[in-house]
């Protein structure tokens, strides 16, 4: 029985890319995702990724700094994401989820995270909204863990 479970290629951002067209987006190349014991890996580069993009980024607000410390603790390999709902990460934080919300939000227009929904093709939000089951895609991730 296999430790973790599979990676599904039926998400629309698990695509043939390469490396460079990842580089600004939350896009993830296929051949990545089909790469055995790469969890560990994986889960290191979100880390550093968060330190390097987001922890001492002093253009963002501090709660924005901290949910996004949320989105990468949720962060599953599975998915390529973290698809929590907003008041999960509300009652996770602490934080008002209004307030979660608009550090969400904040993240988006700093393309850092793209937020986008699991059944519609292409389909990127700017703010996070009632409805349907969002993801939130750390842009960048892929092209690092390529490096």
């Amino acid at each position: 029985m296999p430790r973790f479970k599979r990676v599904s290629l039926e998400y629309w951002w698990i695509q043939p890319k390469e490396k460079e067209e990842v580089k600004a987006s939350g896009l993830v190349p296929s051949s990545l995702v089909k790469q055995e014991g790469i969890f560990s890996e994986a889960r290191a580069c979100v880390w550093a990724w968060y330190r390097s993009e987001v922890a001492g980024n002093k253009d963002l607000s501090m709660t924005a700094r901290f949910v996004c410390w949320a989105l990468c603790e949720r962060w599953r390999i599975e998915t390529w994401s973290s698809h929590d709902a907003v008041s999960y990460y509300a009652k996770m934080t602490g934080i008002n989820r209004k307030s979660v919300g608009k550090a969400i939000a904040e993240l988006s227009e700093h393309d850092l995270i793209w937020i986008v929904l699991e059944d519609s093709k292409f389909k990127r939000l700017r703010k996070s909204q009632a409805g349907g089951k969002k993801h939130f895609l750390l842009v960048g991730l892929a092209y690092e863990l390529m490096r």
